[in-house]
């Protein structure tokens, strides 16, 4: 595995909150915050992060406020809003299934600006545990060098497991194994986890239990709208510029992907809702399928804001260097997620040819 070391970071306990943010539990991102983290984002994606991690909301408990959050983050720069959902991710998990002890270490860390992420792709080796011992590695775990706890899954004779490990071991990140040509700030690459200790998280085959699995997928549609929004918005900038704003064709061909963001907004948060709340406890197959739902929803929204915005801001964006282009290429490879035809068959079923009739999802 080659390796390429990190240049030295601050560990968390260097980080203070900035006294002008409020609560950490308010998880806020107005559009100053945003502005700032878009601008740290192009200038040095370290200082991204550290600004993400003063701001107050790694400690951020409310599933509507880390939903606004994704959604800004992502609209600020999608590979920070990579590293911050799953951050929530790894929260929802940690305070769902750990033991008390784990779950106050964690949290108390995540307050003080500790970031998680929740690693599950397997490399070439997958990943297996014996005791709390692992071997075996990961691939596309986002944020090497920034992460300081992952939780993992890992196969077991119990059955699949979930361990947090110390994810700090420059020594263990392989950030030249990913060659993507989008969202390359997000260091994702390889993890080699051979002879980690780990910390079980939950009984065995928790991971995949409902509605806090394909039920979660509501959060990277909150993410993917974000780009979209910040696609578009990178787009009237530059159409501006040219003096374009007032072109009829840009307008027609933007204007109907600009009216579907807005209006999938609601759904992606009721999908949130009914996730994280007792609807989705009550009926944990309907949570996945109606996050499934908007997460399609939002890869169709963002696939053809991408076509226009290409045939709107034509040649310029394709320079490496710009705004529009370097957004639209994080935005193609975020929402390349997986196994997207047989979700799309999973919510054909259930909406078309399950026993509730389709006009039923309509009201609740």
């Amino acid at each position: 595995m080659r390796r390429r070391k990190h240049r030295n970071l601050p560990m968390p306990r260097q980080f203070e909150k900035d006294p002008s943010r409020g609560a950490p539990d308010e998880g806020d991102v107005d559009r100053s915050l945003q502005s700032r983290l878009e601008r740290a984002a192009q200038r040095d994606f370290d200082e991204a992060v550290h600004l993400l991690r003063c701001a107050g909301l790694l400690g951020a408990a409310d599933w509507k406020a880390a939903a606004r959050a994704m959604r800004r983050i992502g609209e600020a720069d999608l590979s920070l809003g990579r590293l911050y959902e799953g951050h929530v991710n790894a929260r929802h998990l940690i305070e769902t299934y750990s033991d008390p002890e784990l779950r106050s270490e964690s949290l108390a860390q995540m307050e003080e600006g500790w970031l998680f992420g929740v690693w599950g792709a397997d490399g070439a080796r997958p990943v297996s545990a014996t005791g709390d011992r692992l071997s075996g590695a990961k691939r596309f775990a986002s944020g090497l060098g920034h992460v300081d706890r992952a939780v993992v899954s890992a196969t077991s004779p119990e059955g699949q497991r979930l361990f947090v490990v110390d994810a700090r071991d420059a020594a263990r990140h392989d950030p030249d194994a990913w060659r993507m040509s989008g969202m390359q700030q997000s260091r994702s690459g390889g993890f080699d986890c051979e002879g980690l200790p780990g910390r079980p998280l939950g009984e065995p085959d928790v991971y995949t239990r409902e509605p806090h699995f394909l039920g979660g997928t509501w959060r990277i549609a909150a993410v993917t709208l974000g780009g979209i929004a910040g696609l578009l918005e990178r787009t009237s900038d530059a159409l501006r510029d040219r003096g374009q704003e007032e072109t009829e064709a840009h307008l027609l061909r933007l204007a109907p992907i600009a009216g579907r963001v807005v209006s999938a907004w609601p759904a992606i948060l009721r999908a949130g809702e009914i996730a994280c709340g007792d609807e989705g406890i009550a009926a944990p197959e309907a949570a996945a399928t109606r996050s499934l739902s908007v997460r399609l929803l939002s890869e169709e929204i963002g696939q053809d804001a991408i076509a226009a915005v290409e045939r709107s801001v034509g040649l310029s964006m394709f320079d490496e260097a710009d705004r529009v282009g370097r957004m639209a290429r994080d935005l193609a490879c975020y929402m390349r997620q997986a196994a997207r035809d047989a979700f799309s068959v999973k919510v054909g079923r259930a909406l078309l040819m399950g026993s509730r009739p389709l006009g039923d999802w309509l009201d609740g």
